[in-house]
């Protein structure tokens, strides 16, 4: 069964997202050689379309799904309370369907809970409906839920086309429905494509206006624009990435400007780590991702030098480096705008990762004080193991999604009987949730399918305490074994490495797996021991060997959408500039205006006033949206049996258009004038009278 590349299901006529939505596959690059793109469920078939593997959705590689809640709540809309209880209900029945598809199918699926009608929806009905969606899937990151199309939004005006929901239940503009196609792409790119860790930020002309080694620490201006950048670097900082600086000036300068500014968003505590100084800034990121502990891949670099960023990009390829526009307004703008700062869901684990890092800067500086043996002897470490609960399936699903380093298997997927998460503390502070095991029973031995532990707590004897419990935890079932899946990856050397220390047997199964087998009682047995080899290994923040590069970033994609694609009307401008229309000679303006409305329509260019719709490709979803646009552009309505014949041609139908304008001034003529006539007296209409018999 060949896989779609983007299912869409929705509750009312949504073809019309489909050329926005090919244009954003088109835009990130995203193309499917025996896939079909984007294909369509049948018109409101929702719920079946969620419940069956084999539809559109269940075949989607991504799935986005669209409803209004006043087609799935019967209650007319002053129905009060039972309106709302039926809200609750529909909502309760379409969570469980959605999850059923998602698990189902493994694929992200995008929730788009769209805006009620003006003349027919419940704006109550419909509050209720997206508040108990949004609550239903709060955590969980194979369904995310959208209540609007912002940052995509249009004005209050640009949403609704009451002519076109009317005539083909098709409820909104071409604006919305771009709108709508670019917020539920983006969100799809957050939940699929890996989100770097770290943002490092420039700071004269990024944070501050002006230079602070020239103009001082009072000289530099923070003004509302640039302090809307500020906003949205804390929003990062929320979100649980780390926030570095990495700046060419004197640090005690840049200290005293936050020092001076306390009601800045962002302050000192916030920052992770920082290079301030006078090396290349290429430099100085490879010096922060050392002291981190991670990949220069998972870095953002944002700075308003064009000559920065190009020494950055040539010196560290592997980081995203984003040149912000110097204008403050148009720099917090891209930020708002640039899709790899999106997070798709926040765990409690990712609001805490600063001040983790800040804690493990306390270990190494400790651990830089005495020997490996001495500090693991005065860690105080605190390994805490129990079967994972509801509470922990955001967290267990994030750790299977990032963890590369310490990862046997390189698994992303967790199919045990049972899941155990580990939670780990030190006399520095508390790690949180960072290892997680997956097992189940198989005869005589407990098969260990997953096994992973984050890379901040590795190399200080966690993943040896993880193996010790599954060992105990096989003899006390009266288990012989236990077996570890391993599969070699670019990134997993650390996992090597511990399993070749291991008194295990290596049994190969499938072409690049295999079972890494010991005794229980071997591996209830196992204990951490540093030497020198360890010692020498280990990196900053305990990490060892290194993290090879993702490639480099492709930065001008991201630049081009955060500057040029913000709004509705920039993206139906991108659309369309692919479409070249060839003037023909002797078109009439109306005429020019259909074979233009035909070429965005069709994607075919009409070559003579003479074509026809349908032998261009026309059918009756893309003959609604033309009667829309007539009826918004020209002011009159076109009856289908005008539109539904063989003759319908460009010429026919401007001819068409041109008769109802003339009809309807003639119309507004006529009653203007018998207002006119309804104010005068009847001496004043005898004198008219008169007049004309004269």
């Amino acid at each position: 069964m060949n896989k779609i590349g983007l299912g869409v299901a929705a509750t009312f006529t949504a073809e019309p997202l489909g050329d926005a939505l090919r244009f954003w596959l088109a835009e990130l690059g995203i193309h499917g050689d025996a896939e079909e793109a984007v294909a369509f469920a049948p018109y409101d078939q929702v719920f079946p379309s969620l419940l069956d593997s084999g539809s559109v959705l269940g075949r989607a590689r991504a799935a986005v799904v669209l409803v209004r809640a006043e087609d799935l709540v019967a209650e007319d809309p002053s129905a009060g309370q039972d309106g709302l209880d039926e809200a609750e209900a529909v909502a309760t029945d379409l969570a469980a369907a959605l999850r059923t598809s998602a698990r189902g199918s493994g694929s992200p699926h995008v929730l788009v809970v769209c805006p009620p009608s003006p003349e027919h929806g419940s704006p109550e009905v419909h509050a209720r409906l997206a508040s108990r969606l949004v609550r239903a899937f709060e955590d969980d990151r194979a369904v995310s839920v959208l209540t609007s199309a912002e940052p995509y939004e249009p004005g209050p005006d640009e949403v609704h086309d009451a002519f076109a929901d009317r005539t083909g239940n098709v409820p909104y503009t071409d604006r919305y429905f771009a709108a709508l196609a670019a917020a539920a792409v983006r969100r799809l790119h957050a939940m699929t494509t890996p989100r770097p860790k770290v943002v490092a930020v420039d700071c004269d002309g990024t944070l501050w206006d002006g230079v602070v080694g020239e103009d001082g620490p009072d000289g530099v201006v923070i003004g509302p624009e640039r302090l809307e950048i500020w906003r949205e670097l804390a929003r990062q900082v929320a979100a649980g990435r780390l926030l570095c600086l990495c700046s060419k000036n004197e640090e005690k300068d840049v200290r005293e400007v936050f020092a001076r500014h306390p009601e800045l968003p962002v302050g000192l505590d916030d920052i992770a780590a920082m290079r301030v100084g006078w090396d290349a800034k290429s430099v100085s990121l490879r010096s922060v991702a050392a002291e981190l502990g991670l990949g220069l891949d998972s870095f953002v670099f944002l700075d308003d030098s064009p000559v920065e960023c190009a020494e950055v990009r040539a010196g560290c390829p592997e980081v995203l480096t984003l040149r912000l526009p110097a204008d403050a307004a148009e720099a917090a703008a891209f930020l708002r705008h640039c899709w790899p700062l999106d997070l798709a869901a926040v765990t409690e684990a990712d609001r805490e990762r600063t001040r983790r890092y800040q804690e493990e800067r306390q270990r190494e500086q400790a651990r830089g004080e005495m020997s490996l043996a001495d500090f693991f002897a005065t860690l105080d470490l605190r390994v805490t193991i129990t079967p994972a609960g509801p509470e922990h399936e955001a967290r267990a699903a994030q750790l299977a999604e990032r963890t590369n380093q310490f990862n046997l298997s390189g698994t992303r997927r967790l199919d045990g009987d049972e899941k155990f998460v580990v939670d780990v503390r030190d006399r520095f502070g508390d790690y949180g949730v960072v290892g997680l095991t997956d097992v189940r029973t198989d005869g005589d031995t407990l098969r260990v399918g997953a096994f992973l532990l984050s890379c901040r707590a590795l190399g200080r004897g966690v993943e040896h305490r993880m193996l010790a419990h599954l060992g105990a935890l096989a003899r006390e079932r009266g288990l012989a074994r236990v077996a570890l899946a391993f599969r070699e990856t670019e990134r997993n050397r650390p996992a090597r490495d511990f399993l070749a220390a291991l008194p295990a047997k290596v049994e190969p199964y499938g072409e690049e797996s295999a079972w890494y087998v010991l005794d229980a009682a071997d591996a209830a047995a196992v204990v951490h021991t540093p030497g020198p080899a360890e010692e020498r290994a280990a990196g900053p923040a305990g990490t060892t060997g290194s993290v090879e590069p993702a490639g480099p970033a492709g930065w001008a994609s991201v630049e081009r959408i955060a500057t040029r694609l913000t709004g509705a009307d920039a993206i139906l401008d991108a659309m369309r500039a692919g479409r070249h229309m060839t003037e023909v000679a002797g078109a009439s303006p109306v005429e020019a205006a259909v074979m233009r409305m035909w070429a965005e329509l069709l994607d075919v260019a009409p070559a003579s006033v003479s074509d026809g719709f349908f032998q261009l490709g026309g059918h009756s979803l893309r003959l609604v949206q033309f009667m829309a646009r007539v009826r918004a552009e020209f002011g009159v309505e076109l009856p289908f049996d005008t539109l539904y014949t063989t003759s319908f041609t460009v010429a026919e139908v401007a001819k068409a258009i041109e008769e109802r304008q003339l009809a309807d001034a003639d119309d507004e003529e006529l009653a203007g004038l018998l207002d006119e006539l309804a104010g005068l007296s009847d001496e004043e209409i005898d004198a008219l009278l008169d007049s004309e018999n004269g």
